[in-house]
This record gives structure tokens, C-alpha cells and sequence, in this order.
């Protein structure tokens, strides 16, 4: 059957739940090297490799998630490039780029960029759309006829990345109660320096209409090197006020709390678990566009602090962000070049549990996927097999990869 197949490879530990674990041979590098056998586009066996058996050429992984990306500005450098490459430049040329917007563009920015992913080796990606009063709802109309379209490939989440304020107009109550039955998500940005009190009175609506309509919430949340932590600090405090504990909230980005001393960066790790929040780390756009002032000599680059927060117990994935667009000029939804640019720079060791965490685990958890990313008998046959033999295999520039979806050879 096209949709069944063997193979002898190596797996990361953490991503290998495996029944004779004893007989399991494991490297120095927490690779162990395994058979494995798909049926009907399932893992139908999983056993350790004999001793005597040479080691395996190839790693396999689980197909990627991403959780945070920007399809609808993606590949628009080339017509509208940020060359202060600060955030400052990117967010005034994202708003001429939205003059010239157009639902047809942003379809195809989408399709170019869900294909490209799927052959890359993305199984589930949540990328913001954004969102604005005079958008016409014709878009999400379309979008979510794209996410039915590559729903066999891939699971697609979109967030309508609007404003703090269009919350509380009538365009946000109808947006909402559509995505009610689409699964759309609720996002804004909250980045200072900003009016706290209109800020919290916006905030406050956004929940509560997540709240009415039983969505989620994902923000872009002190993205900045000044006013250290001030959203989250709101965003803990609106919750608190209302009440209002059943709301799944995601942070993305929290690159100021890199600024805090380690004791209020513990004490506000206590607060996100205990609140069930969400954090994503985006290092790659973060560190191009922050903390870029010519007179500063220092290399430190606001990033929220990932060790930290998953000391606190709270959860941290990895996002890629943007690519080729006015935020960031590279990238190309390869989950490898997010891996190669992102480990070596935040100092995460690939072969300890905690970093495979937040790039396999956290992730699906963070999209509510039925599949938590481990290799094991009954998982699906969704792979992404390497020519490769150790860490610095994987994050070489030459790449020779397989994809499988549903344990079929995507071409």
C-alpha cells in the first residue's frame, strides 16, 4: 500500500514512547535508534534496533507546528522593503502596504505560503491575519474555504490580528460570532507605550466577548525593549477583575520581561501558569528589529525568557513569525531554518527534553491538535525523515528531507 512503509532511524528520546524501552540504544546526543513500521497511514510497530545493527542514517521527526506566523503580508519585501529594519520602519510600511491590499492578494500570499510550508514539513500552523474596520468580511469568508481546501494536509488556525479598540465596535461583535463557528481566534496587540486605562477597558471587552462566544485570545504582548512587562501586567490584572478564567489567552512574543530581574520574572511566571496562559517565544523577528540604536554597543536582544518562564511551569513554544515581509526579510516556512537561526541564538540544547518541548510538544498543546507530536505505535505516519545522523546533521544548510502525510511520500 502507497501508504504503508518501514524504516531504520534514529528519533529524539523525549519523542519516542517506546514499549521495550529497555533494550532501547541511546547515543550521546539522546537519539535512539529505532524500527519503524506504518500501516493505513498509522504506526503499526516501534522496537529498538539490535546492537549488531549499523546506526541509522536518518532521523526522523514528527511533522512541525508552528505557531505564529503572518500569511497575509508574507513575500511582500520585494514591493514594500523596511530597509531601517526597525519596528518602527516595519509598521509604517505595513500600513502602505495595506493600502494596497486586496483580498485576491492575500488568498495567494496564503496558498504560496501554505504549500511551501506542507513541503517543508508543517502539519498545523496559526497565523494572524490583519484586521481592521474597513477589511471587508468577504476575507474570512475566503480564508476559511482555504482552510477547509488543505485540511487533509495540514490544520490551519487563523487570528484576526486587529486593533485593541475594534473589539468593542459592531464589526468586532459580527467578526466574533463568525468565527464562533469557523474556530477564528481573537488577537490585538499590546505593546507600550500605551494608555493603560484605555487599554484595560479595551482588553476587558475582548474577553468578554471570547468569553460570550467562547473563543481564544492570542496577543502580540510587549513586544519592545522599554516599559518591561507593562501588558502582561495589565492583561494579569484584567483577568482578575473580571473574573474570568475559562478564556484560553496565548502570549506571543513577551520579549520585554528579558529586562526584569529574575525574581519578577519568577513571580510573573507563577501568575501566567497559574492563569493557564500560553507563551510564545519569537526570537528571530524580535531579535532583527529590537534594541536596534546605533549608539547602543550591546548585543542584548528582547526575547522573552524561555529557561525562566519553564522554570514557573509555564508553557513555551517557538514561532517562526514573519517571513520575507517588512517585519523580517528572510525565512521561507522551513521549520529547519527557524531551528538553525533560533537554538544556537536562545543557547537551547537540543537533546534535553525542555527544548524538544517547545518545539514539538508545547506547540501542539497550544493548538489543541489530537496529536502530541510522540512517535509510538498508533501515532499517525506524519514524518519528516532527515539524511542525518546527529544534532549538527540538522542544523547543517544541506538538508535532504522526506515528508510523509498520513504515511504517504509528499511530492
Amino acid at each position: 500500500m502507497s501508504n504503508s512503509g518501514t524504516a531504520e532511524v534514529l528519533i529524539p528520546r523525549s519523542l519516542c514512547s517506546i514499549e521495550d524501552f529497555d533494550n532501547l540504544i541511546i547515543d550521546v546526543e539522546d537519539l535512539c535508534a529505532v524500527s519503524i513500521s506504518w500501516d493505513n497511514g498509522y504506526v503499526s510497530e516501534l522496537k529498538p534496533l539490535n546492537k549488531k545493527v549499523k546506526k541509522p542514517k536518518n532521523i526522523l521527526f514528527p511533522r512541525f507546528v508552528e505557531t505564529h506566523s503572518h500569511f497575509d503580508k508574507s513575500f511582500t519585501w520585494a514591493d514594500f522593503p523596511n530597509f531601517k529594519s526597525n519596528y518602527g520602519g516595519a509598521l509604517s510600511v505595513n500600513l502602505e502596504e495595506h493600502k494596497t491590499r486586496t483580498t485576491d492578494k492575500v488568498l495567494k500570499r496564503v496558498e504560496k505560503s501554505l504549500k511551501l510550508a506542507i513541503k517543508n514539513g508543517y502539519r498545523a500552523i496559526r497565523s494572524h491575519i490583519d484586521t481592521y474596520e474597513s477589511q471587508p468580511i468577504n476575507i474570512w469568508i475566503e480564508l476559511f474555504k482555504l482552510k477547509k481546501k488543505f485540511s487533509s494536509e495540514l490544520t490551519l488556525q487563523f487570528v484576526a490580528l486587529a486593533p485593541m479598540e475594534f473589539w468593542d465596535t459592531s464589526n468586532g461583535e459580527e467578526l466574533a460570532k463568525m468565527f464562533s463557528s469557523h474556530g477564528g481566534i481573537l488577537g490585538g496587540v499590546m505593546v507600550p507605550p500605551f494608555n493603560k486605562k484605555e487599554t484595560s477597558k479595551f482588553l476587558s471587552k475582548m474577553l468578554l466577548l471570547a468569553s460570550k462566544y467562547k473563543l481564544e485570545i492570542d496577543l502580540h504582548i510587549d513586544e519592545s525593549i522599554i516599559e518591561p512587562g507593562a501588558g502582561l501586567k495589565i492583561l494579569l490584572k484584567t483577568i482578575e477583575s473580571l473574573k474570568i478564567n475559562t478564556v484560553p489567552i496565548t502570549c506571543s512574543h513577551l520579549s520585554s520581561l528579558i529586562s526584569l530581574s529574575p525574581n519578577e520574572v519568577l513571580n510573573l511566571g507563577k501568575k501566567i501558569a497559574e492563569k493557564n496562559i500560553k507563551v510564545i517565544a519569537l526570537p528571530i523577528t524580535n531579535f532583527w528589529l529590537l534594541n536596534r540604536d546605533n549608539k547602543n554597543t550591546s548585543l542584548k536582544r528582547p526575547v522573552a525568557p524561555i529557561k525562566q518562564l519553564q522554570h514557573s511551569h509555564v508553557d513555551v513554544s517557538l514561532g517562526s513569525d514573519n517571513v520575507q515581509d517588512p517585519w523580517y526579510p528572510f525565512g521561507n516556512f522551513d521549520p529547519f531554518y527557524m531551528l538553525s537561526s533560533a537554538i544556537p541564538m536562545l543557547q537551547l540544547n537540543p537533546w534535553e527534553r525542555i527544548t524538544i518541548s517547545t518545539i514539538f510538544l508545547a506547540p501542539s498543546r497550544l493548538l489543541k491538535l489530537k496529536w502530541d507530536g510522540l512517535i509510538k505505535k498508533g501515532c499517525p505516519a506524519d514524518f519528516v525523515i532527515l539524511e542525518a545522523q546527529s544534532w549538527a546533521d540538522v542544523f547543517s544548510c544541506s538538508l535532504k528531507r522526506k515528508v510523509f502525510i498520513k504515511g504517504d511520500l509528499h511530492s
